[in-house]
């Protein structure tokens, strides 16, 4: 016995198929859809019937005669303007982020070399502070007074103004009166 194909045993199994009363139903509503949307949509139109026209005949127009280009003028003004939109990217995308590169390493270094300048400041000013520390030290001026002769006095004498009044700093005064 011959084997059958796949679509003569599907057709054989659908030719057996009743269908039942939902799927009967089912088909006549999907006909009613499909006959609907035929009507009501492009399949719809209204069809004009043509007049029958004899022996039509087409008439081709000649195409145009071409023409062979020994030399292509260059367009100036795009080559120009190319040419700017090239350096403006350019200087966008490459320059100046060198730039930015270069002004931030100066004054990193201008920040380096204030810092040390602070720092060697700090360092003399502390070194100033232990001079004059040693230098203003009650036993060191006393020393050097000593070197120069000074030295703590011997005996205190008061000077007594014979009666008169004593004259303030800054005020002017006559002689004899």
């Amino acid at each position: 016995m011959p084997t059958p194909t796949r679509r003569a045993w599907m057709d054989a199994w659908e030719h057996d198929l009743t269908p039942t009363p939902a799927a009967r139903r089912s088909a006549a509503r999907v006909e009613a859809q499909m006959h609907s949307r035929r009507y009501y949509s492009r399949e719809a139109t209204a069809r004009v019937p043509e007049p029958v026209r004899e022996q039509q005949v087409e008439v081709r127009p000649t195409p145009p005669q071409l023409k062979v280009a020994a030399k292509r003028s260059p367009h100036w003004g795009m080559v120009i303007l190319t040419l700017m939109f090239a350096g403006i990217l350019l200087g966008a995308a490459v320059v100046a982020p060198v730039l930015v590169n270069s002004a931030a390493t100066g004054l990193e270094t201008e920040v380096g070399r204030l810092e040390m300048e602070q720092t060697a400041l700090t360092a003399d000013t502390a070194a100033l502070s232990a001079q004059i520390s040693a230098l203003s030290s009650p036993q060191r001026v006393a020393e050097q007074a000593m070197r120069l002769g000074l030295g703590p006095a011997q005996s205190i004498q008061h000077v007594e103004l014979a009666g008169g009044t004593a004259v303030t700093e800054g005020d002017t005064t006559v002689a004899g009166r």
